[in-house]
């Protein structure tokens, strides 16, 4: 299978906590991606014919975004992201798989390779950081934020400008399709405080210590982080606290994803799959 020939087929997992959106591409050996807050799992159409030549790429939804159901009660812990991660691959028939994620998506995987190593096979994780502290939480408190709904619509503006819509140059596809993304779970939720339903995972990452994690992954890992990241500060705790893991530095304009150097990064992650060598 070729990048121009493959075919992406959508689907939905019916899970105990509701449904999880999904896409695959490609034949192979699986290798499931878990994206960033608040995108979903269509962030990784453009990527995913970069590896379906050689492994059965599956995207997800993670629970409460994209048009994965809100989970009820709402989560707010790392390991019920992880388990609905599961309940997928359950779903799809999957004993293991290949486990990636970025930003959010890759605390995500580090806990489900922590809590589940029966099922995940290597793990990639890309920008991963502890963003357990007080601190960083009102980071993410800022970020990630609620606009209630007003008559004259100016809420929308408000949300427009956050995604960056009126930066210059700014890509008017990917523009709209961010601010779809954000307006779906622009929504109030309690749990969350003012971060409303978009802080869903942020929240459960936030009140999460990653290094009590790393410890406990068995997977061969690669981690990444970008050459002027400010995650990449933790970049060598990460490869001193898990077990079998190597990392790389990818070029980078502030924190690293896929879509700043995409044929590098499917050399790279190709080349790990194919021998962790950890």
């Amino acid at each position: 299978m070729t990048q121009a020939t493959a075919v992406l087929r959508r689907g939905f997992v019916q899970c105990p906590d509701g449904n999880i959106e999904y896409f695959e591409m490609g034949a192979g050996e699986p290798f499931l991606m878990l994206h960033a807050t608040p995108a979903s799992c269509m962030a990784y159409r453009d990527l995913a014919p970069l590896l379906a030549d050689e492994f059965r790429v599956i995207a997800m939804s993670t629970m409460g975004y994209g048009q994965s159901d809100r989970p009820d009660p709402p989560y707010t812990t790392l390991s019920e992201f992880a388990r609905a991660v599961t309940w997928l691959m359950d779903g799809l028939g999957l004993e293991r798989t290949n486990l990636y994620g970025t930003h959010t998506g890759s605390e995500i995987a580090a806990v489900t390779a922590a809590e589940f190593p029966e099922r995940v096979d290597k793990l990639v994780l890309e920008e991963v950081f502890n963003w357990g502290t007080p601190a960083r939480r009102a980071t993410h408190e800022r970020i990630h934020r609620y606009f209630e709904p007003k008559g004259d619509g100016s809420h929308l503006v408000d949300l427009w400008n956050k995604i960056g819509g009126t930066r210059p140059g700014m890509d008017m596809k990917r523009a709209t399709e961010r601010f779809i993304n954000n307006l779906i779970v622009n929504e109030s939720q309690e749990a969350y405080g003012k971060m409303g339903w978009e802080g869903a995972g942020p929240y459960a990452m936030c009140h999460h210590d990653m290094w009590e994690t790393t410890p406990q992954i068995e997977s061969p890992t690669l981690v990444i982080h970008g050459t002027t990241s400010e995650l990449g500060r933790s970049h060598e705790k990460f490869l001193r606290t898990i077990p079998r893991a190597r990392g790389i530095r990818l070029p980078s304009e502030g924190n690293f994803n896929a879509g700043q150097a995409p044929d590098l990064w499917q050399t790279e992650v190709k080349a790990f799959l194919r021998d962790p060598g950890v």
